[in-house]
């Protein structure tokens, strides 16, 4: 958004652009207007009036579309929001609604727009592959203090999708002139976080800016307040501003409970303040700061440098750079590589011999190498006082200083008896004369010069850094118990290290077997999270596999110690005796060990973890424990679990959804039968899988009434599973060893006006042979052979009309032997005989239903409660068949 100077002759008008939609401006001025008691009137389709109650009109607003004169986004994108040019005419009495209402519009109109954000994002996205909900975040409030750049906007998005609220964000801009901070603030307070200002300057120079740091600090108080009375931590993600001042300290009134440290500059100012009494991870001299961040920092500081000097030779010119620390060295290199003799100053003596063995001329002292050369340019990185009094009378007339930090050059600005005068140029810097007349140019505001009315670094460019940093957050706040006070370096480099980071780097931006891309964003929906499985028997195996696809790092745990892989962290014993910190590095808890253990492991996890995101097998407990269920998840409000209900995503099931609405629209259903079997006579007497509870009703009745889910109205499914069992006729086969073995249930169903007969089948001892019709043609991947005899059939059959819709799940065989492969899908539609249908699917239903589940549980928004209609269900079945089972000395 721009605003236009106004007119002398017209001081009552105002113009202002950005984009907008028209039913959000209308929206916002009708806001507005009430509380100024004032009356909308659309007097055109692009202009309207606000009115007192008698009509008078006090504002003015006139729009029509406007085209920028150019993208305002580093990424060049065009907003999917028209832009518009507004007119604001303001007439005697309208001043105070005026003024409210241009500061509305000028807040709406800067926010960045859907798809600007949406490219935003997308411009970094090795910090959306991390971005992805932590349990533990949703305890914890932020206060991040850094630049106001594109890259922190799509960071403290990142922190609101890992899992912190927004309204427990409290963003603050270090002062610089960023090109667009203010486009940032508006978009993070449209977005419900804090946003404000703590200035760097007023960080170095406390005396002169007592009043605003009294401000700032009584926000921050405020805030810190507000998070531990709502029991959250605090987590600062700073350079050293806040814990300068006491933050960190054991005895302050207002202690963070830990930090985050970007800069070396924050670090000296955490070594003054006095001993620490939280955790600081230091990224400041991480491997990943050292290696990925400096070089693009040094790279913007170059190009930054080179567009404010277009009309100056630099090849082969003298530069003198102050500081040979990580950002100086780089910049040196940088320089020398364009032809400049570079100079460096350092009072290090380690910083001078890597500058001289690098083929530097070194000096202690900037006197001593002014009194030597005469540079054009003078370089300043050292963030302390490295232009002293003494130096500044010996600069050469002409010089340009270039300051890479807040001190290097505060002297000129602090100190008004060195210049006769200081002219500000507007969007270069100010220049000085000095009283011996020589006249030296700094660069900038004074402050980082890359950040002067810039973007700095690429998106890309601080992806990587940036993605570390909220890998870093999450660690530290689910072992910040763990970490004792101070500050920790290789703590930070372990994290990065063992997160896969480095390879994603790699793998995204430099490999050279493929063309480079950026990676899918959700492509991966658990990347860079720890999936725990327990229990790692048929069901562990597939949540295992699953979960690993989805890109989620393995941990195990089976005290049977069952052939567990070695790719990644097992253990052999249960969750009550997992270490404390392995505990908290879990993101995603998958419970596949037997029913009769659901609920003490459940218990168990949300003993390490109150906000734990559970995914568990079905059932989700026995029939007995359901009321114990229900009041754990009570006690654990912000715990997530969901149940496994893999037949719910079976596009088989709505492929048939589909043929009814093709071929029989309108029509009643006439009949439902679904038969689920299973041979298990050899794991039975091996004293596997042996459910003496429920019998052939905890093996495959549930997935039965999932399917039954699929073909039936809400009402009428929970209609259903109420029902009195007495209602329906059963026929049981009991078994001393199983109680029930074999069952078959018919009922009719009342849906909407139709009586719809009901027959369920399952048995466990015996595998039904589903003589289904052979595929004609045979084609479609039929083949003989493909396996053994199945000894599981999954088959239901639906009456529609005139329709007869067949769908025979994986394994699929017909009784002259022909199979498909496994996860392939049979569905038949016939009218009398005649095939209207018949199609062949490729699906795995529980994959697809583990990768949505998991997407449920780490996402932020809210889940539906545990539907346990079926289990008490079969809970109600069971307890009737119990009433008439012969083996009463066998009863459990």
């Amino acid at each position: 958004m721009d605003t236009v100077p106004t007119p002398a002759t017209r001081a009552t008008w105002d113009i202002l652009r950005g984009p907008i939609p028209p039913e959000a401006l209308l929206l916002g001025v009708a806001g507005l207007a009430e509380r100024h008691g004032l009356r909308v009137h659309q007097t055109g389709p692009d202009s309207m009036l606000l009115a007192g109650t008698d009509d008078t009109p006090h504002v003015a607003m006139r729009w029509h579309p406007y085209i920028p004169d150019r993208p305002n986004t580093l990424s060049h994108v065009l907003p999917a929001q028209e832009s518009v040019e507004i007119l604001l005419d303001v007439h005697p009495g309208g001043q105070e609604a005026a003024a409210d209402l241009r500061v509305w519009l000028r807040a709406r109109l800067r926010c960045y727009d859907p798809a600007e954000l949406e490219q935003i994002i997308a411009s970094m996205p090795l910090l959306a592959r991390y971005a992805t909900p932590a349990p533990h975040l949703g305890g914890w409030a932020v206060i991040f203090r850094d630049h106001f750049v594109e890259n922190t906007l799509a960071f403290l998005m990142a922190v609101q999708q890992a899992g912190v609220p927004p309204e427990w964000i409290y963003a603050l801009a270090k002062g610089d002139r960023t090109y667009n901070r203010d486009r940032v603030h508006a978009t993070l307070l449209a977005q419900g976080c804090r946003s404000g200002l703590l200035d760097n300057t007023a960080i170095n120079a406390p005396n002169s800016h007592a009043d605003d740091l009294a401000q700032a600090f009584a926000d921050v108080d405020a805030f810190i307040d507000a998070a531990h009375a709502a029991s959250r931590k605090v987590l600062v993600i700073d350079d050293g501003g806040l814990l300068a001042h006491g933050y960190g300290r054991a005895d302050s009134p207002h202690r963070v409970d830990a930090a985050l440290e970007l800069t070396v500059s924050g670090l000296k100012r955490i070594t003054a303040a006095g001993p620490l009494g939280i955790p600081v991870l230091n990224l400041a001299r991480s491997a990943l700061k050292t290696n990925l961040g400096y070089p693009e920092i040094a790279d913007s500081c170059l190009r930054r440098l080179r567009a404010l000097l277009p009309a100056m030779k630099v090849i082969g010119r003298t530069v003198l750079v102050l500081g040979y620390g990580t950002l100086g060295s780089r910049l040196a290199a940088a320089l020398r590589a364009q032809g400049c003799q570079v100079h460096i100053v350092d009072p290090d003596p380690l910083a001078l011999i890597a500058a001289a063995e690098a083929g530097h001329p070194t000096y202690r002292t900037a006197v001593d190498a002014l009194h030597a050369v005469r540079p054009f340019l003078l370089i300043g990185t050292t963030g302390e006082d490295a232009l002293t009094a003494e130096a500044v009378g010996t600069l050469p007339d002409g010089v340009v200083l270039a300051p890479y930090a807040t001190k290097d050059f505060a002297v000129l600005a602090i100190d008004p008896a060195f210049a006769e005068s200081a002219t500000e140029i507007p969007g270069i810097g100010r220049r000085y004369r000095l009283r011996d007349g020589v006249q030296v140019t700094v660069l900038g505001d004074g402050r980082s010069l890359n950040l002067f009315e810039a973007d700095a670094i690429p998106n890309q460019g601080y992806d990587a850094y940036r993605a570390g940093t909220l890998l870093a957050a999450k660690a530290l706040c689910a072992r910040v118990g763990t970490i004792p006070a101070g500050v920790h370096t290789d703590l930070v480099d372990d994290i990065i290290t063992s997160s896969g980071l480095y390879d994603a780097y790699y793998d995204t931006y430099l490999t050279i077997d493929a063309p480079a891309q950026l990676a899918p964003i959700g492509s991966e929906p658990l990347a860079g999270m720890t999936a725990c499985v327990i229990g790692y028997g048929a069901a562990g195996r597939l949540h295992a596999q699953f979960l690993t696809d989805a890109g989620a790092q393995l941990m195990i745990l089976d005290p049977k110690h069952q052939d567990l892989p070695k790719g990644c962290r097992t253990f052999c014993h249960g969750v009550d005796e997992l270490p404390r910190p392995v505990a908290a590095d879990v993101d995603l808890w998958s419970v596949c060990c037997p029913t009769a253990d659901h609920l003490p492991v459940l218990r168990s996890i949300l003993t390490h973890d109150p906000g734990a995101r559970v995914l568990l097998e079905k059932p989700a407990c026995q029939g007995h424990e359901i009321d114990a269920l229900i009041r754990l998840l009570d006690e654990h409000p912000t715990a997530r679990v969901m149940v496994i209900d893999q037949y719910r995503h079976a596009r088989a099931l709505g492929v048939v959804a589909d043929l009814i609405k093709a071929y029989e629209p309108g029509a009643s259903l006439r009949h439902i039968g679904i038969t689920f079997t299973k041979d298990r006579s050899a794991d039975i007497a091996d004293g596997r899988f042996v459910d003496r509870s429920y019998g052939v009703l905890g093996y495959e009745w549930l997935h039965m009434l999932a399917v039954l889910r699929r073909l039936l109205p809400a009402d009428d499914l929970a209609a259903y599973l109420a029902t009195d069992p007495r209602q329906a006729t059963l026929r049981a086969i009991y078994d001393p060893r199983l109680f029930v073995s074999t069952l078959t249930e018919h009922t009719t169903l009342r849906v909407g006006d139709a009586l719809v007969p009901v027959e369920l089948h399952s048995s466990i001892t015996g595998s039904a042979v589903v003589l289904g019709r052979t595929p004609d043609g045979v084609t479609g991947g039929w083949r003989r052979g493909v396996r053994l005899a199945d000894d599981r059939h999954r088959y239901l059959t639906v009456h529609v009309g005139r329709i007869h819709i067949s769908v025979h799940l994986d394994p699929v065989t017909t009784a002259d032997g022909w199979q498909l492969d496994r996860n392939h899908h049979r569905v038949v539609a016939e009218r009398d005989d005649e095939v209207l249908h018949d199609q062949v699917i490729e699906d795995s239903p529980l994959r697809t239903a583990i990768r949505e589940a998991a997407d449920a549980l780490t996402s932020l928004r809210p889940l539906p409660p545990l539907d346990l209609g079926p289990l008490r269900r079969i809970t109600a079945l069971a307890e009737h068949l119990r009433v008439w089972w012969p083996e009463h000395s066998l009863k459990p």
